[in-house]
């Protein structure tokens, strides 16, 4: 069997590190989380500063979830009006929605960037634990960049219908 090609192989491992990535921020939130309500109820004592790592870790779940979806054609589209459209129709329907998501996606991707190099000029940090706003915001570019690589993918193998892999 011959092996893969070297892009599909980063691949592989970048689907890795996104969904680890995600469950590892997954498992910390809950236990937080979890820890923050025992502590409550327990024994009626709050950390701010564990909520504040929750809400945190919460963000870029979802946003590395929205990477995940992208890659597995799972984001919203509107497929009743698509299947409205006459047959030939079709197809370049759905390829002008990809590119014009596409550009979506590398506009949040720039300005994302833009976002986080601000962070870096003006002190800007989470109140409970002095975190810079720049892990906060790190997210928006690192999850829109790899949504306009995931889609890229999807544009150039025409691979469209929903997968579990």
């Amino acid at each position: 069997m011959p092996a893969p090609p070297p892009t599909r192989v980063a691949l592989d491992h970048l689907d890795r590190l996104e969904e680890h990535a995600a469950v590892l921020l997954l498992v910390a939130m809950s236990a937080l989380v979890a820890f923050q309500v025992a502590a409550r109820f327990l024994f009626s004592v709050g950390f701010s500063w564990m909520e504040e790592l929750a809400r945190l870790a919460f963000v870029w779940v979802v946003f590395l979830g929205a990477v995940v979806g992208m890659r597995r054609c799972l984001h919203i589209r509107v497929e009743a009006g698509i299947s409205t459209l006459p047959h030939a129709l079709r197809p370049w329907v759905v390829a002008a929605g990809d590119v014009v998501t596409l550009l979506f996606c590398a506009a949040m991707t720039w300005h994302g960037l833009e976002l986080v190099q601000s962070t870096l000029r003006f002190s800007f940090n989470l109140p409970a634990t002095g975190l810079s706003m720049f892990w906060a915001y790190l997210i928006m570019p690192v999850s829109f960049g790899l949504q306009v690589v995931r889609l890229a993918v999807t544009i150039a193998t025409g691979r469209r219908e929903p997968r579990n892999v």
